[in-house]
């Protein structure tokens, strides 16, 4: 909150102030103050994004932590590549995989597509309920005076850019359902059909 704003797909803080920085103050600075070096074993795949696409597979020194090495031993997998060896050792997939989730760290993650957001509406209306209280608190805490969970840019039939014009109301996750249970161009989402 203390940003008065939700992450976003051009400001995404969540990663760094979640995951890199609590791993980095409360587990590589620990075992760097007892050994020379660490290394960080980490399961991100090129295929994920551009960005993750460019990273090397062994980095010396990550992050200009001297000691600090990062290995990536699944950097050039397949997303099929991850199932077929869970599936290989008998490990299950996480359960929302298979309910047209396509990532699982966060309920909703600011990344979910439209049928991902059509499955939450659907499957798990409470996550949205509480996305929307949260959107409310906020914005009372936002600079602005709002805040939304997705940019009031991202739905092309309500874009808007005018701060004034925008409020949790107009814009609000609960805005994205109608356009969320529709198939591309607008036609009835599986969702609708029953």
């Amino acid at each position: 909150m203390w940003k008065g704003r939700f992450p976003s797909t051009k400001a995404r803080f969540c990663t760094f102030e979640l995951k890199h920085a609590p791993v980095r103050d409360q587990v590589v600075i620990t075992a760097l103050a007892e050994y020379d070096e660490v290394i960080s074993w980490q399961g991100v795949r090129a295929e994920e994004s551009p960005a993750r696409a460019k990273l090397p597979e062994w980095e010396e020194d990550a992050d200009n932590t001297p000691g600090l090495h990062v290995y990536r031993p699944i950097l050039r997998w397949l997303h099929a590549d991850v199932f077929a060896i869970a599936k290989r050792h008998g490990i299950k997939p996480n359960p929302l995989y298979q309910q047209d989730c396509s990532r699982v760290g966060c309920m909703p993650c600011i990344h979910a597509n439209k049928a991902e957001l059509a499955a939450i509406f659907t499957r798990w209306p409470e996550e949205i309920e509480r996305i929307a209280e949260w959107e409310r608190i906020v914005a009372a805490c936002s600079r602005r005076g709002n805040s939304m969970f997705f940019p009031a840019t991202q739905d092309s039939h309500k874009a808007e850019r005018r701060i004034e014009s925008i409020t949790v109301e107009s814009h609000g996750i609960k805005t994205y359902r109608d356009w969320a249970m529709t198939t591309r161009g607008g036609g009835i989402s599986i969702y609708l059909r029953g």
